[in-house]
C-alpha cells in the first residue's frame, strides 16, 4: 500500500494514496503505458483476474464477497489519461515529470499544470475498492481506458466480450450533487495544408493573446469564456479591412477539447501605426465584453519596422476567411432541457507557419444529424481554402432513459447518506458511456464524480471532502443486495 503525503489526514486513505501515486506517473493522452503497467501489476500482486490489451486498456475482475455471489455484477469505469495543459511560465515536462501537488483550502491542485483529477480520481476509487476499501460487494469489474481525452480511443478499441456486468458506474463526472444520465456525441475535424509562400516587406508585428481562462470545450462551452484563436482571427480581420495583411505565422491552443487560452500571430503590414491603433481600439471593445473569468486577458504587441524581406503565406486572406466562417462556441441550445447546450463547435488548436498548417475543431451534439451538419460546414469552408480535412474519432452520444433501476438506487442512497436530493442531468461533454452502451445495449449506466473545478486548465482543483462523501455513496450502492 502506498502512503499519503500531501493528502495525509483525508479519508478514504487508500483513495488519496493511490491518487498521489498516480500523480507521480506521467500519463498524458498517448502516454499511458507506465500507468497501465502499474495497474496490471497491482492486480497481479493481489491475485485478481486482469487483462491489459495492446492499447493499454486494463480490465480487472474481483469476485463477490461472501453472501453476494448471487447479486448482479457491477462494471466501474474511468480513463487513465489526462489533459496536459500548463501555464506559459511553467517548465513542467509531462513526459517525464511528476505533478507538483499542493493543498489549498481543502482542494488539491498541481503547481502550474493540470491536476488530472479528470479522471485520475476514478482510477484511485477503483484501485481502493479492489484493495479492500469495501467489505461487502458483488463481483466488481473495473475498466481503465486510455486516450479518452483525444477521442475516446481506448473505449472504442476494447473487446467487451469479457464484461459480464449489466450495471455500470462511470466515474468521469465533476459534480457531487449530480448524477449524469446522458451525454453528447462528437467528432474531430483536422485540417492541414502546405502553405504557399511569398516574399513580403514592411512592418512585422507580433501580437500575443494570453491570460484567458479556457476550460472544457463541452462542459464549459456555454460559460461565455473567450476563445483566444477566434479572438485573434477577429483582430486580424479588422486590421485587414484597413490595409493588406500577410501572415507569417498563427499559433494557438493546446488541446482540441479545451477552449484555447493563448494565441500568437506574426504578420506584415505597410503601416504599423494604423494597425496598432486598431488593436488598441479592439482591446477596449474586447474587454468590455469579457466574462469575469477572462479578466486576466493580456494583449501584447511588438513591432519590427521596415523589414525588407520575410516569408508570408499566400493563403493569408483565405485562411482568415475560413477561420471566421466556421463558427465556434454554442451553435444551438436544447429545446427540451433548459440550459443544455445541444450543438457546439470548438476551435482548439492552430499551428500555421512556413513548415505547415494544422488546425483542429471539435464538434459536439446529442443529435447525429447535427454532427453531420458540422462535418458538411467544415468541408465547405475547407474546400474554398484548398486544404485537406480528416474527420476522426467520431463517437456516439448516450441517450437519456426515462427509467433506470441503477439510477433509482443511486438517487435513493444519495438521499439516505447526504440528506438531500441529487440532480439528474444530461451533459454536453462526451463520455465513454456512449461507446460502451453501443457495444452492450442492455447496460444500465450512470456517471458520477466528486466536485472538481476548472478541469483541462492549470487551475484544475479536486475537493477532497467531496471525494470522501461520494465514495460513501458509491460503496452503499455497491453493497445493496
Amino acid at each position: 500500500m502506498v502512503e499519503q503525503i500531501i493528502t495525509k489526514g483525508y479519508a478514504p486513505e487508500k483513495v488519496f494514496a493511490y491518487f498521489e501515486q498516480l500523480c507521480k506517473i506521467p500519463h498524458g493522452s498517448g502516454n499511458e503505458e507506465a500507468v497501465a503497467r502499474y495497474i496490471e501489476n497491482f492486480a497481479l500482486e493481489r491475485g485478481l483476474f486482469v487483462i491489459r490489451d495492446k492499447n493499454n486498456n486494463v480490465f480487472i475482475r474481483k469476485e463477490a464477497s461472501e453472501g453476494y455471489e448471487n447479486v448482479p455484477a457491477y462494471l466501474l469505469q474511468g480513463h487513465t489519461d489526462m489533459v496536459c495543459a500548463k501555464e506559459t511560465s511553467s517548465n513542467h515536462n509531462f513526459e517525464t515529470d511528476a505533478l507538483d501537488l499542493y493543498m489549498e483550502n481543502g482542494w488539491l491542485r498541481a503547481r502550474g499544470t493540470t491536476l488530472g483529477g479528470d479522471d485520475g480520481i476514478a482510477v484511485a476509487f477503483m484501485l481502493a475498492l479492489l484493495d479492500g476499501e469495501i467489505e461487502n460487494h458483488p463481483t466488481l469489474e473495473c475498466l481503465f481506458t486510455t486516450e479518452e481525452e483525444t477521442g475516446l480511443g481506448g473505449a472504442e478499441s476494447f473487446d467487451y466480450s469479457v464484461v459480464t456486468a449489466k450495471k455500470m458506474i462511470n466515474l468521469d463526472s465533476e459534480s457531487e450533487g449530480e448524477v449524469c444520465a446522458g451525454c453528447a456525441g462528437g467528432v474531430r475535424s483536422k485540417i492541414s495544408f502546405t502553405p504557399a509562400l511569398e516574399k513580403s516587406s514592411g512592418d512585422v508585428i507580433t501580437l500575443s493573446i494570453d491570460g484567458l481562462f479556457g476550460g472544457h470545450s463541452g462542459v464549459e462551452i456555454n460559460c461565455g469564456r473567450a476563445n483566444a484563436i477566434a479572438m485573434m482571427v477577429n483582430i486580424l480581420k479588422q486590421i485587414g479591412k484597413e490595409q493588406e495583411l500577410a501572415l507569417v505565422s498563427l499559433v494557438g491552443g493546446e488541446k482540441d477539447n479545451a477552449i484555447p487560452r493563448m494565441c500568437e500571430a506574426k504578420f506584415v503590414v505597410e503601416n504599423s501605426e494604423s494597425a496598432l491603433a486598431a488593436i488598441e481600439l479592439l482591446d477596449d471593445e474586447i474587454r468590455e465584453n469579457l466574462c469575469e473569468a477572462d479578466r486576466g486577458l493580456k494583449i501584447s504587441v511588438s513591432v519590427d519596422a521596415d523589414v525588407e524581406e520575410v516569408d508570408t503565406l499566400v493563403q493569408s486572406g483565405k485562411l482568415l476567411n475560413m477561420l471566421s466562417e466556421i463558427k465556434v462556441g454554442v451553435l444551438a441550445m436544447s429545446a427540451h432541457l433548459e440550459g443544455l447546450v445541444e450543438f457546439s463547435r470548438n476551435l482548439g488548436v492552430i499551428e500555421v507557419n512556413e513548415g505547415g498548417a494544422y488546425i483542429t475543431y471539435s464538434s459536439r451534439s446529442a443529435k447525429e444529424e447535427q454532427i453531420d451538419l458540422s462535418v458538411d460546414q467544415v468541408n465547405a469552408e475547407v474546400e474554398k481554402l484548398g486544404a485537406a480535412v480528416r474527420h476522426t474519432g467520431r463517437y456516439p452520444g448516450w441517450d437519456f432513459l426515462p427509467e433506470s433501476d441503477l439510477r433509482d438506487t443511486y438517487v435513493r442512497k444519495f438521499k439516505e447518506i447526504m440528506g438531500k436530493d441529487v440532480h439528474t442531468v444530461v451533459i454536453h461533454a462526451g463520455l465513454e458511456c456512449g461507446i460502451i452502451k453501443s457495444r452492450i445495449p442492455d447496460m444500465d449506466i450512470i456517471s458520477i464524480g466528486p466536485n472538481m473545478r476548472n478541469i483541462h486548465t492549470p487551475d484544475e482543483a479536486l475537493q477532497l471532502e467531496s471525494c470522501e462523501r461520494l465514495f460513501k455513496v458509491l460503496c452503499a450502492v455497491l453493497s445493496e443486495k
